[in-house]
This record gives C-alpha cells, sequence and structure tokens, in this order.
C-alpha cells in the first residue's frame, strides 16, 4: 500500500500466519479489544487472510493492512561494539545495520459490522510498537486516504470505552466523541471525524495537537489541573 522512512503498509499475505498468531498470543494487545475474535491458532490466522485478501477485491480502497516498522538488526551501539565488530566480517555487520521490515501489526479502514454504510479507522500494534509515534503515522495516512483518495465524508473510530491511550490517539486526529453505543454486541465509544475537520487539523503539526490533547485530559471541566503542581 504505502511506506515511509519507518512504517510500511502493505496487504497481508499468507507469509503473515505466524506473526498474526504471535500479536493475538499476547494478553496486552487483547486486553481493550471490542471484538475480540480469535486469531491465536493457525487454521484462524489462515482463514482470516482468506477473508482479508478477497475483501481487498470486493471493497477497493479498504481493508487490514499488515504494519511494518524497517529497523536494523542491530542497534548502532551494537554495531559499533569493538567485539562484535571482530566477531562479523564487513559483509555481515553491512547485512546487519541495513534496514528491514519487522512486523507490529495491522491498521485498517473498514465497513462499521452494525452500519454498513459507514467507515471505521482503527489498528492493533504489538506492545513493542506502543508509544513510538507509529500509530499517529498510520492513522494520518489513512486518514489521508479516506478523505483523498476514497473521498468519504466521514470516518469512526470505535474503542473499549476503558482504553483511554486509543482515546488520546483519536483525539489528537481530530476525532471529536459522539457517546457510547453497542458495536459488535458490546458497548463501545464511538469518534467522529469530517473531511472538514481532518483538512483544519492536518494543518496543525502533529506534536502541537498532541501537547493540546494532554493539556485537555489533565484539566477537569473548571480548568484546573489534576496532576497536582509542578
Amino acid at each position: 500500500m504505502t511506506r515511509s522512512e519507518a512504517l510500511t503498509l502493505r496487504e497481508f499475505e499468507p507469509r503473515d500466519r505466524d506473526a498474526v498468531i504471535a500479536m493475538h498470543r499476547e494478553p496486552r494487545v487483547r486486553q481493550w479489544l471490542v471484538d475480540d475474535v480469535p486469531l491465536d491458532d493457525a487454521r484462524s490466522a489462515h482463514e482470516f487472510i482468506v477473508r482479508i485478501q478477497a475483501y481487498y477485491r470486493t471493497h477497493p480502497g479498504l481493508g487490514i493492512w499488515c504494519a511494518e516498522r524497517w529497523s536494523a538488526v542491530l542497534s548502532p551501539a551494537a554495531l559499533a561494539d569493538p567485539q562484535v565488530r571482530a566477531a562479523l566480517s564487513d559483509e555481515a555487520l553491512e547485512r546487519l545495520a541495513r534496514p528491514q521490515p519487522r512486523f507490529v501489526g495491522w491498521f485498517n479502514l473498514m465497513r462499521v459490522t452494525d452500519w454498513p454504510d459507514e467507515v471505521e479507522i482503527g489498528c492493533r500494534l504489538r506492545p513493542e510498537a506502543w508509544g513510538s509515534g507509529l500509530v499517529h503515522d498510520g492513522g494520518e495516512r489513512l486518514l489521508d486516504r479516506a478523505f483523498g483518495a476514497l473521498g468519504l465524508p466521514r470516518v469512526w473510530g470505535i474503542c473499549h470505552p476503558q482504553h483511554r491511550s486509543v482515546q488520546h490517539v483519536l483525539r489528537s486526529l481530530g476525532f471529536g466523541a459522539d457517546g457510547e453505543r453497542a458495536c459488535a454486541g458490546v458497548t463501545a465509544s464511538c469518534f467522529v471525524i469530517t473531511a472538514d475537520r481532518w483538512a483544519q487539523v492536518r494543518e496543525t503539526p502533529r506534536r502541537q495537537r498532541i501537547r493540546e490533547c494532554l493539556r485537555t485530559a489533565c484539566t477537569d471541566p473548571r480548568g484546573r489541573s489534576v496532576i497536582g503542581p509542578s
């Protein structure tokens, strides 16, 4: 699909089955899922990939995309270690220093199960990718796609009511809260953003948006700090 310096989004392939299984065997990943469909065994992961490959064809521009982060096998510090350099050939060092794609989860633009005329954005990342900024990289890219190439009037964000970190990300992307309602048979928090709103938000640097959301989250309705004196 797309690639930046740090993140690649591409269609899922059969070779991704083991990575999908490993991610769904991580309890921290599944803790806050609204639709916790078990994908932690070979059969269910294979069927998921087959279904999503068909979805790419029947719903052009929509889907769930495999997310990969590009990084070197060895860190700069490890590559500079005299013992490491003495143990490896120049060719091996060059290969280990070259960025390689590593599976970190997925991002999606999908029809909402309970409202088939609407589209939702989402992601599912491995814990080692949390806090890395990839969630904003992927989210911004998919919103550009939704309101650009696809010409959608709005996009929804749906999450567990207690998943505060996802709610913070959605707000930093410009989404507004739209209450709670049933989704896939469970209660979920709903957020929405329009094309016009994204055009405005896109002009504000990401760091500024994140700071403003944090400042809002750390004050009570009367404007007082809830994190104590600095």
